[in-house]
């Protein structure tokens, strides 16, 4: 402990002032201001979902459990509004973040900030167009939300930054300006903002040749190397899994996601016959997958644990904001929505959480991956809801395992205690860079 101690007494000035120049960047104080905007439309749409999926929808954990479609009266109507809500706040994040991060770095180059958040929003559109045109929507509506919030931001900062490069200077609207002098400075810009469109035309074009998901297509493709190359499927199991989390953490929504767990895949549907046909959860002929040790034992409160972290930061975090953001996040967390605690805390994008991000769901899957091998309880077969609260999964998955419970408390427990040194380090870095850096978060 003496050791950990004089090593972080090292440590911490490194870490404070890399954090106090990194915060002086517009990149980031961009980013930090779209977070913080987006934020509460963040959370209303998350309780919506929430609401909407455990509740509201007849396959929810508590609407099956209790029967809810027959006791709350407007049932469907009300799941109706929910699903409203979660459409114009939770399923456009993306949107929202391109609007405002290109907004944010336009105005710190002193240019017509509205036009390059214009600019920026009509870009991502296009680039989510769908060529195909097979639904209702022209667009690809799942890339509006959390799935698309990585290029959102990336074209946000690019196109912010070109705005630098037009004589399309920010100036506050005096009651000396006419009409005529505000669509005069607008057009100062306009020519950067008709090249960007149409190069956004050209992408969408030569990327619907490549890929029917656009860019977000592009980030799947690792996902084919270790599931064709790697025969042992404990490694390609951490591989994948830590490669999904990592796209988590870079606000990309990759393809395992705890509220669309995959129960028709072809080991989990053999391995459910053969517990229905033999009566035996023991002997499946599929003990160790993704729906065996990482749904039920990695995945409490979404990728990467979060539910740990709201925990953790609840249990050991000073700040009021802090803890009050964890608050709000603990409920839709209990049901596995973490886009509260990705946006809010934030974990997206964050240095400091990353280790404990990638490193509590592989903790958890070597124990219930040891203990599904020694044979001290049996793999969960059974399909659950996806708004299962995480600690229940692997308990309602064996059909009432008291084992599966006990080692769900279990990685509960570790992965607080993974995340609780790294909430308190980031804490005191938060709060050094504010006194060194003259601001608060």
């Amino acid at each position: 402990m003496a050791a950990m101690s004089n090593l972080m007494q090292r440590l911490l000035p490194v870490l404070v002032n890399n954090s106090v120049r990194l915060r002086h960047t517009r990149i980031y104080r961009a980013l930090q201001q779209t977070l913080a905007v987006i934020f509460p439309f963040i959370l209303v749409g998350a309780w919506a979902q929430m609401l909407t999926q455990s509740v509201f929808s007849r396959n929810g954990f508590f609407a099956v459990i209790y029967h809810l479609d027959t006791v709350i009266p407007y049932y469907n109507q009300i799941r109706t509004i929910l699903m409203s809500i979660q459409t114009v706040t939770l399923d456009l994040m993306a949107v929202m973040a391109a609007f405002f991060v290109a907004k944010f770095i336009a105005r710190s180059y002193g240019k017509d900030d509205s036009l390059a958040a214009l600019t920026s929003v009509g870009a991502f559109m296009i680039l989510n167009l769908d060529s195909r045109r097979n639904g209702q929507s022209p667009f690809q509506m799942n890339n509006f939300g959390y799935r698309g919030l990585f290029i959102a931001i990336f074209f946000g900062l690019l196109i912010g930054w070109l705005f630098r490069f037009t004589r399309a200077d920010l100036e506050e609207p005096t009651h000396r300006y006419t009409i005529a002098a505000l669509v005069d400075r607008g057009l100062r810009g306009t020519w950067l903002t008709v090249v960007i469109l149409v190069i956004s035309v050209a992408i969408n074009y030569s990327l619907s040749r490549i890929s029917t998901e656009g860019f977000i297509g592009l980030f799947y493709i690792p996902f084919q190397i270790p599931a064709s190359s790697l025969s042992h499927v404990s490694i390609r199991l951490a591989l994948v899994t830590t490669i999904n989390a990592l796209m988590w953490w870079a606000g990309i929504e990759g393809p395992i996601n705890p509220l669309t767990v995959q129960a028709g895949s072809t080991t989990s549907t053999a391995n459910l016959n053969y517990a229905l046909e033999h009566n035996n959860l023991f002997n499946v002929p599929n003990p160790i997958t993704i729906g065996t040790i990482y749904h039920p034992f990695a995945s409490f409160g979404g990728v990467g644990m979060t539910l740990a972290l709201i925990i953790a930061t609840l249990w050991v975090a000073k700040t009021r904001p802090l803890r009050r953001i964890a608050g709000m996040s603990l409920l839709p967390s209990l049901v596995n929505i973490s886009s509260p605690i990705m946006i809010g805390w934030p974990v997206m994008l964050n240095p400091i959480l990353l280790v404990p991000f990638l490193i509590a769901p592989l903790v958890n899957m070597t124990i219930a991956w040891a203990a599904i091998r020694l044979r001290l309880m049996p793999p969960s077969v059974y399909t659950i809801p996806t708004t299962t609260p995480g600690p229940l999964a692997a308990f309602l998955g064996t059909n009432g395992n008291w084992v599966s419970l006990l080692v769900a408390i279990l990685c509960l427990a570790i992965s607080v205690l993974i995340y609780i040194p790294f909430v308190r380090l980031a804490e005191t870095i938060n709060l050094e860079s504010a006194k060194v850096g003259g601001h608060h978060d």
